[in-house]
Parts: structure tokens; sequence; C-alpha cells
């Protein structure tokens, strides 16, 4: 053989193919294909389609456009089988598979893909789900819609000027999968959003699976709790601040026990530094009986039910110390607008001792962290002789009493230990009793409430990866794309819980890239770093047809693809199509 009849080429494939084997495991093509089978003449499905946008969001591109020329430069048919070509991945096909899936409903799709994760053979019966909601903030003009408005609400971005829409995600407890996506009108409440997405659960969970929902305060009002009531769901939940009996709580918690090292440790989390003392969580349980929307009868009423629930009143070192540290820029800004409008209205004086006594007490009324001594004084003014001239002999000059209003203030020890005893403290509540989950378990379960809010769920979102603020035509494709970036969402938390629970199991981690040092909670974004470089290499000899093979691995890489139960091959043989 010459040297000149080899050819070599190499095109690079990264973690990708890692990714589509997530993405088959999770049956996302087998069941978008049944929903929408590709059409005689066209040239990819719209299954294929979706799994072109869920490897451009997972490798961090920042938007879905042009992936004809994004994918020119990848392995295409490693990632999407024998005979496809980049070129059939243009904007148009793409919007015309988004069209499709809300065609066919995007709830139906997602619904078949958390059907088929949760009715696996080995899984746990009772679990927690974790619900929320924010705003996606849109650019531009779009086509009318009755069912989505794309209008101005209250925006979670800090962006009022911009439309938006409401954007809701229930995700699974221990491995963070999204179970249900909502996208509404922007203008619709937390609440509202709430219980449609306790409605869509409660069709789509299996009845044999003891639940629990975890959610901010939005979830706790009469008709949400009735409704989680009928649904046969468990929750726990933050009591809001408007709620009138949380102050109440808090008041009898500090009454049966002063001393807060008395109270029960329910958790604890290290300081900012190793040298600083552990941050303490410290609770106590209270119950009490609230009426709830039960049903309603036939003229349209409701009926309620009274229920007990049980209220956890949490202290926390971290928003004690909160409190310390802002109270000195407190009490010095209420002591300077007291000094500012005392200089502003009462130094020029009063005409009687009940006026100047009137605007002190004006004054000092809305203090919220002082205690006030009013004082009052009278001194005589000289005042301006009517006519010109000098004055005449013994001719007494004219004077007047003017009363003046002086006010001390000092720190009110007592409202500010008040204060400082409710600003260190939450309250939860949950139907669950003590017989059945202590005080430690609710709160730790509230706590992964940060598994929908942070990097798992919408920060991941709404991150680089993410298509926040969104341009798109019509909110059509804004709801379907909705559900791709969800399913990305899904791939992306299977392969981290995944890795997590097999490196767990066995007892030994894997070498994180940066530091070098072994890690058993690795991030899904740090494991792909292991797999960034690699390239598939082609080989062609006597000009017969271009031959791939595979690269090699590095000893991490493999690593990650058995606990991923993922073979090599999946870097030299490509998927099947159907």
């Amino acid at each position: 053989m010459h040297v000149d009849t080899l050819r070599t080429r190499s095109l690079p494939a990264g973690h990708l193919p890692v990714i589509r084997g997530i993405i088959d495991q999770l049956g996302i093509v087998d069941i978008i294909d049944d929903r929408l089978p590709k059409h005689p003449l066209a040239k990819v499905s719209d299954a294929e389609c979706v799994v072109a946008m869920l490897l451009n969001i997972l490798s961090g591109r920042v938007a879905l456009w042009r992936m004809d020329r994004w994918l020119d430069k990848l392995d295409v048919e490693l990632m999407l089988g024998e005979g496809v070509e980049a070129g059939f991945f243009h904007d148009t096909r793409l919007g015309q598979a988004l069209d499709r899936l809300d065609e066919i409903g995007t709830d139906r799709i997602l619904g078949d893909v958390v059907t088929r994760y949760l009715t696996r053979r080995v899984r746990n019966t009772e679990w927690s789900l974790h619900l929320d909601t924010t705003t996606v903030s849109v650019y531009g003009e779009y086509d009318a819609d009755e069912e989505l408005a794309l209008t101005h609400g209250f925006s979670k971005d800090k962006r009022p000027d911009l439309k938006q829409l409401v954007f809701g995600l229930s995700v699974h407890g221990s491995a963070g999968i999204p179970l249900t996506m909502s996208v509404s009108s922007g203008n619709t409440s937390d609440q509202i959003s709430n219980r449609d997405h306790l409605a869509r659960l409660a069709k789509l969970l299996p009845d044999e699976d003891e639940i629990t929902v975890v959610a901010d305060c939005k979830l706790v009002d009469a008709d949400t709790l009735g409704q989680l009531s009928r649904s046969g769901f468990h929750m726990v939940s933050l009591v809001p601040k408007t709620f009138g009996l949380r102050a109440g709580l808090i008041d009898r918690a500090w009454a049966a026990e002063a001393d807060i090292e008395a109270w029960p440790i329910l958790a604890e989390r290290p300081g900012p530094k190793k040298a600083d003392p552990p941050r303490l969580y410290r609770g106590r349980s209270f119950h009490e009986v609230l009426p709830v929307t039960f049903d309603t009868d036939d003229e349209g009423q409701t009926i309620l039910s009274h229920e007990t629930w049980r209220f956890l009143v949490v202290h926390s070192d971290q928003l004690a110390a909160r409190f310390d540290k802002s109270l000195p820029g407190k009490l010095e800004r209420e002591a300077g607008t007291v000094a500012e409008t005392h200089k502003r209205q009462l130094t020029k004086g009063f005409a009687c001792e009940a006026d100047a006594l009137q605007a002190a007490e004006r004054l000092v009324k809305g203090l919220k962290l002082h205690r006030a001594e009013v004082s009052v004084r009278s001194e005589e003014r000289t005042l301006k002789r009517e006519r010109r001239g000098r004055p005449r002999n013994g001719e007494a000059a004219p004077t007047e009493i003017v009363w003046f209003a002086d006010v001390a203030l000092e720190p009110d020890g007592a409202v500010i230990e008040a204060l400082r005893r409710h600003a260190s403290c939450f309250v939860l509540i949950t139907d669950w009793m003590e017989d059945s989950w202590d005080d430690q378990k609710v709160l730790a379960e509230y706590r992964h409430q940060s598994l929908v809010e942070g990097h798992t769920g919408f920060r991941w979102l709404k991150g680089p990866a993410g298509v926040a603020p969104v341009m798109l035509n019509n909110p059509e494709r804004i709801r379907a794309l909705g559900l791709v970036m969800i399913l990305g969402l899904m791939v992306r938390n299977h392969l981290q819980f995944t890795l997590r629970a097999r490196m767990l199991e066995r007892g030994e981690g894997i070498m994180h890239p940066f530091r070098k040092k072994e890690d058993l909670k690795l991030t899904t974004e740090m494991a792909l770093e292991w797999f960034g470089g690699i390239h598939v290499v082609f080989v062609s000899i006597d000009q017969q047809p271009w031959r791939r093979t595979a690269p090699e691995l590095c000893a991490e890489a493999l690593d990650i693809l058995k606990l991923l139960d993922l073979k090599p091959m999946i870097y030299a043989r490509p998927p099947p199509r159907r």
C-alpha cells in the first residue's frame, strides 16, 4: 500500500454521543415517533429534529438558529443516524417540527416520557415533587393567540418593560426529572398556575404512589390546599408573611421556650469559612385547624372543610445574623429621617404649646426601631417693628412667645428583640404528622426546593443554554420549544442523578476535571468535560468509502460510560433510524 492511497479526516464529536445515548435510554425518540410518524417524503422525522435541538441545547449554544451550519461541522450521522445530512435541519424544518409538537399536544408527549420513566421496574413509590413558576421575557411582535397571551405582568426577570409568559415546572424530588410543564399568559397568577399543575399531576402520576408536593408560599391558600387534599397529595410549603396565623405561631414558639439554645436542632450547614461555626436550624411544631375549599354545591357556593395542619416554626442562625448585620444601618436611616424632618418642619417654632407637641407626635408616630422622648420649650422672640425709623425713647421692642419641640431617640430594645425573633424565623406548613415525618424530614424536604429553583431547574433553563428572552414567530412555537427545553433538562438531570447514584453505590467517585480530586457529586457539566476535544477519525484506503474509527477515550470517560450503561461504540456506530 502506498502512503498516498491512505486518506484521513476527522470531525468533532465531544460529549454529544453521550447525550444521544441518554436520549435513547429515556425513550424520547420512540415516543415522539409514535405520536408523530415520519412522513414518507420527509428527509428527517420530527423526532430527529427534536434530537438535533436537544444536542444543540446541551452543547451550550445560546440560540436555536442556523442549526444546519452548526451540524455541518460535526459527525451528523454518528448522532442522528446513517444518511442524515446537516442541511436537512434548516430553520424552516425545525419550525415545522415545533408546530407539529404543539398540534399533537406538548402535555401528551411529556406525559408519555414521564410515564415511561415512572413505570421502571425498580423505583421508589414514596417520593416528593417540587413545583414552582418563573417568567420568560420575549422580544418583538407575535401573532395573536386567544389561549396564550403575551402580555405584561409581574416580571421575575425584573424586566417589566418586556412582555412575558409564565413558565411552570414540577420536578421529581430525588432525580430532578421534569414531570409537568406549562406555558401560560404573562399575567397568570402563581396560584392559578399551581392549580393547573396539580390537576395535570393528578391525572399523570400512578395512583399507588404516595407523593408529597413541595412548593413556595403561593401554594398556601384555601382553594389550593383543598385541591391537594382531594387529589390525595401530601404537601410541604412555606407560610406566606401575609398569612395572619404566621406571626402568632412565631410568638407562640418563643413563648413556649424563650431560650433558643433549648430549641431542638433540625439541621446544620457549614459556615462560609472553615473556622466559622456551623449555621443551625432549630424548630418546634404546632397544630392548627384551617378551613379549606372541599367542594361547591349545586348553587356554586363553596363548601369548606376544617382540617388539622401541622406548622413548623424554624429558627435560622443565618437569618438572625442577616438581621443583626442590617440593624445598624436601619437604625441610622430611621434616626437620620427623623433628624431631617425635624430640621425641616419643627425648627421654625409654633404659636402654642399644643401645636408643637402635636407636630412632634406626628413625627415620631411611625418609628419602628426607636423609642422617642418629646419635650416642649418656649422662647421669647423679638419681632420686627412695624414702622421704619429709630424707636422712641423707652419704646419696648415687640416680642412673641414661640414654642419648640425637641425629640430624643434611643433604640427600643424590646421592639428590636421582637423584630429579631420574627426576622430569624420562618414557618412551614404540612399535612404530615409527627408519627410519619419528624421535624427534621419536613425541613429537609423543603430545603430541597432548590431542585426546581437551582441549577437542576429554572436556573439551567434560563442560563446560557436557554432561550430567554425568546424570539420566535408565535406563542405556539414558544410552547413547543418549552417542551424541548424541558426534555433537555430531563436528559441533563437524568444523567447527573444516574451518575451520582452509581458512584455512591460503589463508594468511589470520579476525578474532577479541574480540581483533580475524586468527586462523588460530579455535575453533568463537569462529567462531560472528560469528553471535550474528542474527534472521530475517518479513514479511506484506495478511494474506498470513508470508514469511521472509534477514538481512544481516557480512563475517566470510559468509567463514566460504564456507570451510565453506555458502550464506547457510541463513538463508532450511528444509532438506528426508523
